[in-house]
């Protein structure tokens, strides 16, 4: 035990990666603020359409969702700026704790607008409060004092919660191949002939002269359920890795394509990026400043 816990504490294997992808989650949220303000009223404000008993996060807090209702501008006005703070780094993982508690309380305000991406996603800003994710793009990045043994508990809660993010995305498509095996369309391998057909997935207007394909309706179903089924075992092989993302991701671009579901796909792409080593990571980024350099 002990050997392993020195040897995940030597360094931040995700010191890159997470640096980058907390940069993606501020632009994600501010985007969400952006998109939701003409509507703030209607989804989180004392008129709300949804109507809902205390939310379990609020009684957890003891805290009343009608305090954060009735003053909800000074709200996200403080959720913005815990936001910028959390995209330059300041704070640190104090802001990056304060963040979540604010992207909870919001989301349990109205969770009947919340997709998959929503929910993965606030899973992995809990994540991020135990990850070092600033050694990358913050402001300060000086360190005005050293200690090793504080380094490395950081770098081994670093490295598991990393892991965490990574298993928790194997444990995603394993269970919904899972159920889709189990689900009668999919078995058949008519999913996707059901799906692409609705009105409300059609996102290009080849959707259903795709459908009218027996092939493409066969191979795209099964193709689907094979992905999210291989995925959390040959992701760990370096030989597979690589094949297994790319498929990952043609998977949601085209899930994004010709269904529209947006959010959902972009969050679920981004999170890829873990299982890429931080060395090819800092190569690659060195790279580019090279190329912006000459």
């Amino acid at each position: 035990m002990k050997k392993i816990v020195d040897k995940y504490s030597i360094e931040n294997k995700f010191s890159f990666y997470s640096s980058f992808f907390r940069l993606f989650i501020c632009f994600h949220l501010l985007k969400d603020v952006i998109l939701s303000w003409k509507f703030k009223q209607l989804l989180y404000m004392s008129q709300s359409f949804y109507v809902q008993d205390e939310p379990q996060f609020y009684s957890f807090l003891n805290l009343q969702s009608s305090i954060i209702k009735e003053n909800f501008q000074v709200f996200y006005f403080i959720y913005i700026l815990l936001i910028l703070f959390y995209f330059f780094g300041v704070g640190k993982n104090l802001t990056a704790f304060l963040v979540y508690i604010l992207y909870e309380l919001l989301q349990n305000l109205c969770p009947t607008i919340q997709n998959g991406g929503d929910n993965l996603l606030k899973f992995i800003m809990l994540y991020m409060v135990f990850i070092n994710s600033f050694e990358y793009f913050t402001l300060e990045q000086k360190q005005y004092f050293k200690n090793i043994e504080f380094d490395k508990f950081q770098n081994f809660l670093s490295n598991v919660f990393g892991f965490c993010i990574c298993l928790h995305l194997c444990l995603i498509y394993f269970i919904s191949a899972i159920h889709k095996i189990h689900s009668d369309v999919w078995f058949n391998g008519v999913a996707t002939y059901y799906t692409l057909s609705l009105e409300r997935f059609r996102g290009t207007r080849w959707n259903l002269q795709l459908v009218k394909n027996g092939i493409f309706v066969t191979l795209s179903t099964y193709g689907t359920i094979l992905i999210e089924l291989l995925y959390p075992f040959l992701i760990w092989f370096s030989k597979t890795k690589n094949i297994m993302i790319i498929l990952a991701i043609i998977l949601h671009l085209s899930i994004y394509i010709f269904m529209m579901i947006y959010d959902f796909q972009i969050v679920f792409i981004f999170v890829q990026g873990f299982f890429i080593s931080n060395v090819n990571w800092i190569q690659f980024y060195n790279k580019l400043k090279q190329i912006k350099n000459e």
